[in-house]
């Protein structure tokens, strides 16, 4: 679509048009743009290597809020900080700056991430090995030196911290109200049952950070523990569906008690599971026997 119409300018989030134009729909459609296919690339790369690992700990509906959550406080925050300083400066500029490009919030959602993470682990960076905490620090010094200073880059890695600190808790959507967002009558009830879909019940938590670990309950296990990657995601499981095995095979040999199909071992609703149940129905069968047998020589 960029070819003929670039949507930037109408959907990024500028504090001119934002707050003095009232045009409060870019501060929600800002991620929605990035300025070229290969920014996009790396962006698609940077979610897969770590946005997938705190979706798998979370859920999808959850990382879904998640995701507008940060954009939301980004922005907003951009918005805050640009009017001080056009407040102090009296410089035009500040209301001209732009907050646009789904990197803005996936530094935020990178920076999330690895605030929850375990604190020992590290994160590599080409060559380099970087503790967990500092890494968003690092990957944010190196935009900066390829493609200039952003601050809506420098907020959206603040606000993740804060996310990931646990600071932002006040906002947090509840994980009852997501399981009502599942249920059969939820407005995510379409989704649940799909293929890549991680439901709040098989999310797996801090599991999902660990060694080969694939997140929740319903994924594959996944090849190293550091920075994660693409994981096959099943659809979930109905748990009513799976029948248990029976101790004794329903074929084979010859049943004992009579003439029954199901012999004497198959009934009832239990099988005998300890050798002291099967010894006391092998010494029943054995005496409902003689007992057939000295009516038979009875009656003759």
């Amino acid at each position: 679509m960029s070819f003929f119409v670039d949507p930037t300018f109408a959907l990024a989030n500028i504090p001119y048009f934002t707050l003095f134009r009232f045009q409060l729909y870019r501060v929600i459609t800002s991620p929605l743009v990035c300025s070229s296919i290969l920014n996009l690339f790396f962006a698609f790369m940077g979610f897969m290597n770590h946005g997938v690992k705190l979706e798998q700990s979370m859920g999808s509906a959850l990382f879904g809020v998640l995701f507008f959550k940060l954009t939301i406080f980004t922005n907003l925050l951009f918005l805050v900080v640009s009017i001080l300083l056009y407040g102090l400066t009296n410089n035009d500029g500040y209301l001209a700056g732009v907050s646009v490009g789904v990197w803005t919030v996936l530094l935020s959602i990178i920076a999330t991430e690895c605030a929850q993470a375990p604190p020992n682990s590290k994160r590599k960076l080409f060559f380099l090995e970087i503790p967990v905490l500092y890494y968003p620090l690092v990957l944010l010094a190196l935009f900066s030196l390829f493609a200039g200073f952003k601050l809506a880059y420098c907020l959206g890695v603040a606000v993740g911290y804060l996310q990931g600190f646990g600071k932002l808790d006040r906002w947090k959507v509840k994980v009852e109200t997501a399981r009502k967002w599942e249920s059969e009558r939820g407005c995510l009830r379409g989704f649940y049952s799909r293929a890549g879909y991680i439901s709040v019940s098989s999310a797996s938590g801090p599991n999902a950070w660990a060694e080969g670990s694939g997140g929740g309950g319903n994924n594959e296990s996944s090849s190293g523990g550091g920075g994660g990657g693409p994981v096959a995601v099943r659809a979930p499981s109905d748990p009513g569906a799976s029948s248990s095995t029976p101790s004794f095979p329903s074929s084979g040999g010859q049943s004992l008690g009579g003439g029954s199909k199901r012999g004497l071992l198959s009934r009832g609703s239990k099988s005998p599971k300890t050798k002291e149940e099967r010894a006391a129905l092998l010494e029943r069968a054995a005496e409902r026997r003689r007992q057939q047998r000295d009516e038979g020589d009875s009656a003759v």
